[in-house]
């Protein structure tokens, strides 16, 4: 019989799903998507696990989703199952926050092909962490499954240990399609207590690479690849060094999006957040020492700065005011079923119309007027806008307006000719 070093059971891929282990990362790409594992090591014994996670994102700060693992070790059978959730706490914008993870469930260990069963008994998981842009923070306590020394005699390879791990990263934009994100993190499950270095690669976010070193325990690779758009598969590797023994670890995934189309983040929001983060990113430049001056002198600089301000802000809200907000009676903007020549301010587009017609009607009920079009014929979408104009400038100014309003942040400007 194989002899097997004490391994604690980690999803394969945990480096690159971090909700597999810390709810705090519930569904925090906004997406529905079911993700399923099978893990395997090289022995002789039965020795196999499977994971079936579920998520679910309604609201933009909550999500909810259910967990199911199996362990499969010689004659024991180890079993989990979660309800999970998230919540998201804004910090000022969407790149500066803090997430709370908690979950709630069931475990039950019993020995195969014998009387011998124990009891379900209550577990849970906590996980938060905090963000500040590129910066991550956090930690979780957790139950994992650990796979004890297996000799002739032992009487109890497969027990549960609590504990807890603690990181910290930071995510390294290499340029607009790969971003570098190197981890540490501290892991401490009752005897096994272990340092850790990840580093993960990520290309336009379709394509994943991760590569975990554990000191005195094990070396563990992931990779993760989008296909045919709404599909990933993912495979993991991890070899036993050290003082460990264990046998060498495989994991294949296959996760599946859920998101309707029409609730997808279109390419021009991606490009929007990438240069916000990449703005957010830059030092700023030491300026150099000037010369003492003059307090009376400074003030009055300073108020002359402030009158001008005033004046030029005047100065556009009266040339903003000679250009109408559109309303029920302007003239309609469809000739030949597409939207006419100009520059319209977007506040979203849909596959479906019925979900345009439903976003129009509930800002009437918020007391806002819109409209939808398609640019052609040929158009998949439907554009919900909420003003046109035909001078690009002008146009331009009342986007910028529009966005200081509540509700109307991510509007954008869309120019068919």
């Amino acid at each position: 019989m194989s002899v097997m070093g004490q391994r604690l059971v980690y999803p394969g891929q945990n480096q690159i799903n971090h909700y597999m282990e810390d709810p705090s990362y519930l569904a925090l790409n906004g997406q529905y998507n079911m993700t399923g594992i099978i893990q395997a090591s090289d022995t002789d014994i039965s020795n196999t696990t499977q994971y079936v996670y579920a998520q679910l994102s309604p609201f933009d700060n909550a999500a909810f989703g259910l967990d199911y693992a199996r362990h499969s070790y010689q004659v024991f059978r180890y079993s989990q199952i979660f309800l999970n959730s998230r919540f998201r706490f804004n910090l000022g914008n969407e790149f500066h926050y803090i997430n709370l993870g908690a979950s709630i469930g069931t475990d039950r260990l019993n020995e195969d092909r014998t009387s011998k069963e124990n009891n379900i008994n209550t577990i849970f998981r906590l996980g938060l962490h905090y963000t500040n842009f590129n910066l991550t923070i956090g930690g979780f306590m957790n139950e994992l499954p650990v796979q004890n020394n297996l000799l002739n005699t032992s009487l109890d390879p497969l027990t549960t240990y609590n504990g807890y791990t603690t990181y910290l990263s930071y995510m390294i934009r290499v340029s607009d399609n790969f971003r570098l994100t190197p981890t540490a993190r501290y892991n401490s499950y009752s005897d096994l207590t272990f340092f850790e270095g990840v580093m993960n690669l990520n290309y336009k976010g379709n394509y994943e690479l991760a590569i975990s070193y554990k000191n005195d325990y094990s070396v563990n690779a992931a990779v993760s690849g989008r296909f045919l758009k709404h599909i990933r598969v993912s495979y993991s590797f991890e070899n036993a060094i050290g003082s460990q023994n264990f046998n060498n670890v495989h994991s294949v995934g296959v996760s599946v999006d859920l998101t309707p189309k029409e609730n997808e983040i279109p390419e021009w929001l991606a490009n929007v957040k990438r240069n916000r983060v990449k703005l957010n990113s830059i030092k700023k430049v030491k300026e150099d020492p000037v010369a003492l001056v003059e307090t009376e002198t400074i003030e009055k600089a300073e108020t002359d700065n402030i009158e001008k301000i005033e004046e030029t802000i005047s100065a556009e809200e009266a040339e903003l005011a000679k250009y109408p907000i559109m309303t029920e009676d302007a003239p309609s903007d469809i000739i030949d079923n597409r939207l006419k020549p100009g520059y319209y301010i977007i506040l979203g587009s849909y596959k479906q119309v019925e979900n345009a017609e439903r976003e129009i009607e509930r800002l009437r009920k918020n007391g806002s007027y819109a409209r939808y079009g398609k640019k052609d014929a040929n158009d998949d979408f439907n554009y919900v806008y909420v003003d046109r104009y035909d001078n690009k400038d002008i146009a331009s100014k009342r986007t910028r307006a529009k966005q200081k309003e509540n509700g109307f942040e991510r509007v954008w400007l869309l120019k068919i000719d």
